[in-house]
């Protein structure tokens, strides 16, 4: 495949699940170690987006889920069925995320990877989970979320950014 924008979607399509599911591997553990460190109350628990171990159900994918299904249709989702939309929406923003990414760092926006990723993903962190999710009601407000919180969701975040790079690396030489 030659240097084109098909090229470029596809790097960012695959890129961008390698990189969520990095992220999604590593959330359990940075929350376990957040909360080691910082102990979380039940009540900080509870708010929206602050447990993906325990409550996936609560998480910004599941609520925007029920958000959207109860606007379609006036009824509510099973937990089940939050859960179970999950991994989509998460898979399906990472797709989006990755694509805009190796679109920007492939047309000669070099800059904007110049340390491997990490900016990236604070700035993803930055603009999904530090400002819209709480605005559009699909998480607590940043300043009342656990000190834990953030060893997992924008620790994970700056994964997710190193290893959308990493991939967009390799993808490039390999497709």
């Amino acid at each position: 495949m030659g240097n084109t924008i098909l090229k470029s979607i596809a790097v960012g399509v695959i890129g961008g699940v390698i990189a969520s599911w990095i992220k999604a591997k590593v959330e359990p553990s940075l929350q376990r170690f957040g909360e080691e460190v910082y102990p979380p109350s039940k009540k900080q628990l509870a708010l929206k987006g602050a447990d993906v171990t325990n409550q996936p159900e609560n998480m910004p994918p599941s609520v925007l889920a029920e958000k959207v299904y109860h606007q379609f249709t006036g009824k509510e989702l099973t937990k089940e069925q939050k859960i179970e939309s999950l991994p989509y929406i998460h898979y399906g923003m990472g797709m989006f995320i990755g694509v805009a990414y190796v679109l920007m760092v492939n047309n000669n926006n070099k800059k904007l990877a110049f340390d491997g990723g990490v900016t990236a993903g604070a700035a993803i962190w930055s603009s999904t989970h530090g400002s819209v999710l709480p605005l559009l009601d699909l998480q607590g407000d940043v300043k009342d979320m656990p000190v834990s919180w953030w060893f997992w969701e924008f620790g994970s975040h700056l994964v997710f950014g190193v290893a959308m790079e990493q991939s967009r690396k390799v993808l490039n030489k390999v497709l």
